[in-house]
């Protein structure tokens, strides 16, 4: 429950009756379990994309086109679990919002930038990638041309979001309630075609970037990999070696893609469904089921912030080491404070 700024000692109990909030009908044990969920994607995500972060920006040789790409997944996924990953299951189980009106907005915001941030991010990584091993002897993108891309695409994901936040309201009802919604009253329909725009732009379209991209990928390595087996001069073992190298990101860029379609997906037809409901006023299964199916969506798509810097991490031998040594170097000054 929220209590407003202008609530006074005049509080009775029927305005106390009146702030009770509704109950979702959500068991204790399934909200335990979301919290506990919540909390170690939250903790771990956190701890995960900055590390990547800090490792990739603080040494020169490993801020590549291709890390410095994947830093701007992880700055769109510490953003996603610093402001959304915590603020949208809590208002939705109070069905009211406590986080004040520059929230509401900045929540709103970021939450929908960050997920089309990261698809496009991994569609311009596929598009880089795929500019290398086709045409490895034609000028690539330089680090300047690298950050130019990224500015393009989080400033662009904000002006697509600008329909949706010119519709978000901060209000306030009574003494308790503060609310934090999109209203659409005469443009039901556009809703609609709206949310159908947002899901082609931050899935169909990537995952058709993507898809295509990898497909060539794959078949120039193999067709490199083909030729350099008939061969057994020093030359042909060390392009042998790039040849591995290179499947080696592929499957790791694959990987990440992959967990992007597996846990992004799921949230955004949900909400098409919750639109198509809306503009039809159609009603498929009651509100405890859907909060059910929210929440788990919403869960899914969060952990997905914390997954992309495991794999990153793993399969990445530079980035490890990086952050092996620096690990290492942290517990052995621990033990050394301990010893003096």
């Amino acid at each position: 429950m929220v209590e407003s700024s202008n609530a006074s000692s005049d509080f009775t109990p029927f305005d106390e009756f009146q702030c009770k909030v509704p109950n979702l009908g959500i068991s204790l044990p399934f909200q335990a379990t979301l919290f506990l969920s919540y909390s170690s994607v939250g903790v771990c995500s956190f701890i995960g994309n900055l590390l990547v972060m800090v490792v990739v920006l603080s040494k020169k040789e490993l801020r590549t086109v291709t890390n410095l790409f994947i830093s701007s997944v992880s700055a769109a996924d510490l953003l996603i679990t610093a402001f959304s990953l915590w603020a949208t299951p809590l208002a939705y189980f109070q069905q009211v919002w406590k986080f004040g009106q520059f929230m509401c907005y900045g929540v709103s915001a970021i939450q929908g930038a960050s997920l089309i941030w990261s698809p496009l991010t991994l569609a311009a990584i596929a598009v880089d990638r795929y500019k290398l091993v086709s045409s490895p002897f034609n000028p690539q993108i330089n680090t300047r041309t690298c950050l130019a891309i990224i500015m393009a695409i989080w400033a662009g994901a904000l002006l697509m979001l600008m329909p949706m936040l010119a519709h978000v309201h901060y209000f306030k009802v009574g003494k308790c309630y503060q609310y934090c919604v999109e209203i659409w009253p005469e443009e039901r329909y556009f809703r609609l075609l709206y949310g159908l725009f947002i899901l082609l732009i931050r899935s169909v379209v990537p995952l058709i970037i993507i898809s295509f991209c990898h497909y060539r990928i794959a078949c120039i390595l193999n067709d490199q990999t083909a030729r350099v087996q008939n061969y057994r001069s020093t030359t042909s073992i060390r392009h042998a070696i790039d040849i591995s190298r290179k499947q080696r990101l592929q499957t790791l860029l694959l990987v990440m893609v992959i967990i992007f379609a597996v846990t992004s997906i799921p949230l955004d037809i949900f909400n098409v469904l919750q639109d198509i409901e809306t503009v039809f006023r159609i009603h498929v299964t009651n509100q405890s089921i859907k909060s059910y199916i929210f929440l788990l969506t919403h869960w899914v798509a969060m952990a997905g912030t914390l997954l992309n810097p495991l794999v990153y991490a793993w399969w990445n031998e530079n980035i490890n080491k990086e952050i092996r040594a620096r690990l290492l170097f942290s517990t052995h000054q621990r033990k050394s404070a301990v010893l003096l």
